[in-house]
């Protein structure tokens, strides 16, 4: 009875410690946005991101647009400014980042900011 009592004791706190240990992981939200360009206006399509506050975000940016490179950046986010080339096996690239604030951002070209636009909206 004893040792029913204890494993039965050894066996709820390593189940409680389980469940304390694992924090839920931050859901990834996924989006492909391409860059495109008709009659000399290019645009970044989707250019509207939402997602929720503590979301991990992964964009994949693919240039199609035949005037070259241009480039993707979220006004306060650091790190997610880069230049996507328009050529074959070099117009792919991906920013990650976690949405720590709430609100609404810029996305811009920081090459072309007066018309390449868009917005990442962060809901609480």
């Amino acid at each position: 009875m004893i040792n029913t009592i204890a494993v039965s004791f050894v066996l709820a706190a390593a189940a409680a410690g389980a469940v304390e240990a694992k924090a839920p992981a931050a859901p990834v939200r996924e989006f492909k946005s391409v860059n495109i360009e008709v009659k000399g206006n290019k645009i970044w399509t989707p250019a509207v991101f939402i997602v929720k506050k503590g979301d991990r975000v992964r964009i994949t940016l693919v240039n199609t647009a035949p005037s070259g490179v241009h480039a993707f950046a979220i006004e306060g986010y650091p790190g997610t400014a880069v230049s996507v080339d328009n050529k074959e096996g070099a117009n792919t690239k991906v920013v990650e980042f976690t949405a720590d604030a709430a609100g609404v951002f810029r996305v811009f070209c920081p090459m072309h900011a007066p018309h390449v636009g868009g917005q990442l909206l962060v809901l609480e």
